[in-house]
């Protein structure tokens, strides 16, 4: 499975005017050629994810990063306390906060296999291996910073990032890609599923690729694409499934995935 590489920062502006309003997602911009930040508002209300935000640390990952954060929290706090304690509660979160979605093109994966974990070994479970994606941006890390000064908040990001150097994604991709043959994916370029009737897959998993953006555009254009090619519930015997031993067309497959 694919990810896009990302990293939830933010700033928070405590009491200063209200963040929630507006479109969800309204503006990005290019760090450079691999990063990308997206503008992100939440409707008033949805605080939870506030119990996941911390102060902004820098650092590598390990135990470096989780000694730098204690110094950070500490020195925010007897230097500020009301703006630091104003700033890591939960309540009035979304009202407050600007999220910065920070993304990258840069290709990460994460392998599953099923695996007997040590605190549990009667039972394989799924778990992932290999290299870790990176949790930690410097890019972003030096935009969430400029930007909390210039509209006065405080810099944040997740607490997951940094004591557990566990990223933060909500667009995990991969999974059942589009392809010519069921010998190189799932599905084929309107997304039926190899060796099945009736059977398609329309969500992040049939994309092969780290967009390196919000891949739910692209999602939907696909949906709809796929949707197309299916007859009225009248016309059609529901026997659908991709054609046995023929491989899709390459240049659909590319025009099915841009």
């Amino acid at each position: 499975m694919r990810t896009n590489a990302e990293s939830l920062i933010g700033v928070r502006i405590p009491g200063r005017r209200d963040m929630s309003k507006g479109v969800a997602i309204g503006s990005g911009i290019y760090l450079d050629e691999y990063t990308h930040i997206e503008a992100v508002r939440y409707p008033e209300g949805s605080d939870a994810l506030g119990l996941l935000c911390t102060l902004l640390t820098g650092g590598r990952p390990g135990w470096g990063r989780i000694l730098l954060w204690v110094g950070t929290f500490w020195t925010s706090l007897l230097r500020h306390p009301l703006r630091t304690i104003r700033c890591l509660h939960p309540f009035g979160w979304a009202r407050e906060s600007l999220i910065l979605l920070c993304m990258q093109t840069l290709d990460g994966h994460i392998d599953m296999r099923l695996r007997r974990p040590w605190f549990w070994p009667l039972r394989k479970v799924l778990a992932s291996r290999g290299r870790r994606i990176p949790t930690f941006i410097p890019q972003a890390n030096e935009f969430a910073s400029k930007a909390a000064m210039l509209i006065g908040g405080t810099p944040i990001s997740m607490v997951t990032e940094i004591l557990f150097n566990v990223p933060c994604t909500a667009h995990v991709l991969g999974g059942c890609p589009m392809a010519p043959s069921p010998a190189q994916g799932v599905v084929d370029n309107r997304n039926r599923v190899f060796g099945y009737k009736n059977m398609y897959v329309c969500d992040g998993s049939v994309i092969a690729a780290n967009l390196g953006v919000n891949p739910s555009l692209t999602i939907c254009a696909l949906t709809e694409r796929a949707m197309s090619y299916i007859e009225p519930a009248a016309e059609t015997k529901w026997s659908d499934a991709p054609e046995k031993g023929a491989r899709t067309n390459r240049s659909a497959l590319a025009a099915a995935t841009r």
